[in-house]
């Protein structure tokens, strides 16, 4: 009788096929990989050229469109040639190449510092259904100015809403700030849905006109966007307020303060400035803080602000932040 014969045994890989898990992982990283392998950068100090350039010609931009001196066709061209010198440097995808390059030198996550302090000032709220006794947790909710990516996907206790001007990550809305602020806050008597905290990390410094800049801040802390006790987050190179001819830590907090932002928290490397801000102007039955009409596109402030007086030295930025009430619809 003729004996079977056993059919040998696959030999196990040396090295077990990654997980599903395990693969979405190495494809991220993968991707990072190549975002980062696109940005060409030497050394930060080239990085760190490429932004100070990007934000020298936003400046430009911003004193064009103010530019009273020129009629609209001529403020139009100089608006073009501007953006195609942008253009030219890379745009704004360059531009957000050497930011992700300079964070990822600097090791700065901005979600490690948001994170601890939402969870020490925001209280987690809940509500219960009358009928059927169910109680509802009511999750935190915060709004992430200038995301080039989602940080805040790791945290299952809060909900983040990233924006950006060129978004980079599916989970991103592609969007500028004050549309955005000023669609929320057209529906805002309609649904009242305020953000329990406002992150600004780096952007400010990327708007090229301190009245725009201040514009920013009193948005981020206008009640009908942000509730009262919410947070808003500043992160600033350090270099904009410690090497500034018009602006330094303790003005911008002055200026923070006019808006019902009281300071919780400061940090200072060599490289960032984080000052974290608690909205105090009001309560959930008053108005709180509103200095935007969403009719005319304008603002007025209780207290304008001008830029601090200037200080010496011919290294210095003109980094400033203003508040200034205006008139005309922009």
């Amino acid at each position: 009788m003729t004996k079977k014969r056993k059919r040998a045994k696959k030999p196990a890989p040396l090295v077990a096929p990654p997980s599903t898990k395990k693969r979405q992982t190495q494809s991220i990283n993968e991707n990072k990989k190549k975002r980062n392998s696109n940005a060409h950068f030497s050394d930060t100090s080239e990085s760190l050229k490429l932004i100070r350039d990007y934000h020298t010609l936003n400046k430009r931009l911003e004193q064009n469109a103010r530019d009273d001196s020129i009629d609209a066709q001529e403020r139009k061209l100089k608006a073009e040639k501007i953006r195609q010198e942008q253009q030219a440097m890379g745009g704004i995808e360059k531009y957000q190449q050497a930011s992700m390059y300079g964070a990822k030198s600097s090791k700065f996550v901005c979600a490690h510092w948001v994170e601890p302090l939402l969870k020490e000032h925001i209280l987690i709220s809940s509500s219960t259904d009358p009928a059927s006794g169910t109680k509802t947790t009511v999750r935190p909710r915060i709004l992430d100015v200038g995301a080039i990516d989602n940080q805040y996907l790791q945290y299952d206790w809060f909900d983040a809403v990233p924006i950006d001007l060129n978004a980079q990550h599916k989970s991103v809305v592609q969007a500028d700030f004050f549309d955005y602020a000023h669609a929320h806050i057209e529906k805002h008597q309609k649904e009242h849905n305020p953000f329990d905290a406002i992150v600004l990390s780096l952007v400010l410094n990327f708007q090229g006109d301190p009245r725009r800049r201040g514009d920013m801040l009193a948005l981020a802390a206008d009640a009908r966007l942000l509730r009262a006790g919410g947070l808003v987050y500043v992160a600033l190179p350090s270099a904009s307020l410690d090497n500034s001819r018009y602006c330094d830590e303790d003005h911008l907090i002055q200026v923070c303060e006019t808006l019902g932002l009281k300071l919780v928290e400061k940090k200072r490397s060599a490289k960032l400035a984080l000052l974290a801000f608690q909205q105090t102007s009001g309560d959930a039955a008053s108005s709180g803080f509103q200095a935007y009409n969403v009719v005319s596109k304008t603002f007025l402030y209780p207290k304008e602000m001008s830029r601090a007086p200037a200080k010496s030295g011919d290294t210095r930025n003109n980094f400033a932040v203003m508040l200034k009430s205006s008139t005309l619809a922009r």
